[in-house]
């Protein structure tokens, strides 16, 4: 193997640990090891629901940007500007400062108290370590083009060896016998439902932008783009999946001991109980670098998406300050209550995101096929509308405004007792979309004008 061939094969690996480290923020490093107790003798069958969900999908959305020849705002930018704006606008401040960076905050501060065994009595010390984070970060993202070198040099390593450590142990000295599942629904259900709740299908999408740009910063585009980020998106997400499975099954072993425990807690007591109190040093630490690294990750996208929209009016630095300093306000505010009231939005991005991800995954360059691009706009924007319409229930419930109407008509859709109804919704009008297309004549309208531009990448 020559020095060239070599080189790129680094990068690659380096890329794809990059990915790996991005999607495991801490509330995916935490979940799995719940998601394994509960299921217990159905371990398996329930990690084949969340491989789809939370790591199948995700796969699938750099696949997507990739065949799409675009941005996330850009490809939804086709179906109209308006639309672009509203969906992607929403999707970005959950993914940002409103929810997922202000989690990854408390989750570190919780590491640090843990590690240090810092006396919690006041709000003062949470906000100066709150503000030390978000600086940290800030390093982290200033330079766009340094980024990743900084997550795979410092942080990826610091991450495999922990993990490495925590399952290896738990998988050679299990903690107690296998009990069966907790939940009376098949395991496959439970596993599609739950990965569908980690949100890492709209993280992918949003983080593919700096997956491809970086791709072509170091010389991996052309006509090898797509196989190349195919190749670092197996890379990540496959070190992904066997993390995910490896913390299932250790915690399908501690349902017999931690009846009561889940996420951090059960995490904690787990490594606590396989390596002592150097467990919940390295828990901790893992826990503390995981949040690092969902955070920068959001970070970098959301400033580099209003950069984009706004036409570098908003610069990347200014956009990744602004974005940093909101999340350090919002998550000092009480995060218990900032993730209660930002779940419903979850519903409203998430089935479009799904939409997209498939279209363009499947089926490539849609936009020369007017009758599949008219069928995807069709479904795109009522998977979208039927996400509001469940958002509205959502916050109507929080807010005892409870309407028997409402969740009537919703319940009357196949699926919607899963959480699932906009799959119905969306098969429908993409029918209605594919057939109206064919009954009409003429070339199709797309908005943004990027259109002709991916088109020529394309060929």
């Amino acid at each position: 193997m020559n020095a060239g061939n070599k080189g790129k094969i680094l990068k690659l690996f380096m890329l794809g640990g990059v990915i790996f480290s991005m999607h495991f923020g801490s509330s995916s490093m935490i979940w799995p090891m719940t998601w394994g107790k509960e299921s217990g003798s159905s371990v398996i069958m329930a990690f084949g629901g969340i491989f789809l969900t939370a790591l199948l999908f995700p796969l699938l959305g750099y696949v997507a940007l990739s065949k799409g020849n675009g941005t996330f705002y850009s490809i939804v930018c086709r179906i109209s500007k308006p639309m672009a704006l509203i969906f992607c606008g929403t999707t970005m401040l959950v993914l940002g400062p409103l929810f997922v960076i202000p989690r990854m905050s408390a989750a570190a501060w919780d590491a640090f108290v843990q590690i240090s065994g810092f006396a919690n009595t006041s709000f003062v010390p949470g906000f100066i370590f709150s503000i030390i984070y978000y600086i940290i970060v800030y390093w982290f993202i200033s330079k766009r083009s340094q980024t990743i070198n900084k997550i795979g040099k410092i942080l990826l390593p610091v991450l495999l060896v922990s993990v490495s450590a925590i399952i290896s142990k738990g998988i050679l000295s299990p903690i107690s016998p296998v009990l069966p599942p907790v939940y009376s629904e098949p395991a496959f259900a439970y596993g599609f439902r739950e990965g569908y709740a980690t949100l890492e299908l709209p993280c992918a999408l949003v983080y593919a932008t700096i997956i491809i740009s970086e791709l072509k910063h170091r010389g991996l585009e052309g006509k090898n783009l797509e196989k190349n980020l195919y190749i670092v998106g197996i890379l990540g997400i496959g070190i992904l999946s066997l993390v995910h499975f490896g913390h299932m099954v250790v915690g399908s072993h501690a349902a017999g001991v931690y009846k009561d425990l889940k996420y951090a807690s059960l995490y904690a007591a787990v490594v606590v109980n396989l390596w002592g109190q150097a467990g919940g040093i390295i828990f901790n630490i893992a826990l503390l670098f995981a949040s690092f690294t969902a955070a920068i990750g959001i970070s970098v996208s959301t400033a580099s998406y209003f950069e984009e929209i706004t036409n570098s009016k908003i610069s990347y630095a200014k956009g990744a300050a602004g974005t940093l300093f909101v999340s350090m306000l919002i998550s000092s505010m009480g995060l218990s209550a900032i993730v209660e009231f930002i779940t419903p939005m979850l519903n409203v991005v998430y089935p479009s995101a799904i939409v997209m991800t498939l279209y363009y995954s499947l089926l490539g360059q849609i936009e020369s096929k007017p009758a599949v691009f008219a069928s995807y706009k069709y479904a795109f924007t009522a998977s979208f509308a039927w996400g509001i319409v469940e958002g509205i229930q959502g916050y109507m419930n929080m807010f005892g405004a409870r309407s028997n109407m409402l969740d009537m008509f919703i319940s009357k859709m196949p699926l919607s007792e899963y959480g699932l109804g906009w799959i119905c919704t969306a098969a429908i009008f993409a029918a209605l979309g594919f057939i109206a297309r064919n009954l009409r004549q003429g070339s199709p309208k797309y908005a943004c004008g990027d259109i002709q531009k991916a088109q020529a990448q394309s060929k």
